[in-house]
């Protein structure tokens, strides 16, 4: 009988440890669960309608086209360019009205980082059709800069050469 005695609490001792593991491997998982749940609501953000206010400001619907114009550019170039000066007016296109405004107010920073960049050119690659689409991709990206800059990060949709001579 002592050995059945002994049968009976080596069965139980092994199965109160199972019992154990068991609760400890379910509250593993469920701490991995919860962990999993918080990091991804975490990292996707609030509800929808937060993403929803926001995209709307960063957004905004287009107008009606408005084209802000700059009074004419007139530079130096190089001591070494054959070309004395050179004299670009140009014309922004926006289709927001905020954009249009933060122009206005720009201005002087505008005209003054265009000054810098028309002053920089040769004369030689503004004689070809390249040349001068590269002058308008970079006084786009020059304005667009002041815009993120201190404006609104609004879009300037184009730029315009409306009058360019070179003398």
């Amino acid at each position: 009988m002592a050995a059945n005695k002994e049968t009976p609490e080596e069965e139980q001792e092994p199965a109160t440890g199972s019992k154990k593991k068991l609760i400890i491997i379910i509250v593993g998982i469920l701490l991995l669960v919860g962990i999993s749940v918080g990091v991804t609501m975490m990292l996707l953000g609030g509800d929808s309608t937060d993403e929803a206010a926001v995209v709307e400001e960063v957004v905004p619907e287009k107008e009606d086209p408005s084209y802000v114009e700059f009074k004419p550019f007139t530079v130096n170039l190089g001591p070494d360019d054959p070309v004395g000066f050179l004299q670009v007016q140009i014309n922004v296109l926006t289709y927001f009205s905020v954009v249009a405004e933060e122009l206005e107010m720009h201005k002087p920073l505008v005209r003054n980082n265009l000054t810098l960049l028309f002053g920089e050119q040769k004369s030689a690659d503004l004689r070809s059709q390249e040349g001068k689409s590269e002058l308008q991709k970079k006084v786009k990206e020059s304005i667009q800069l002041v815009i993120n800059e201190y404006g609104s990060g609004g879009e300037i949709e184009n730029i315009f050469f409306t009058n360019f001579v070179m003398q």
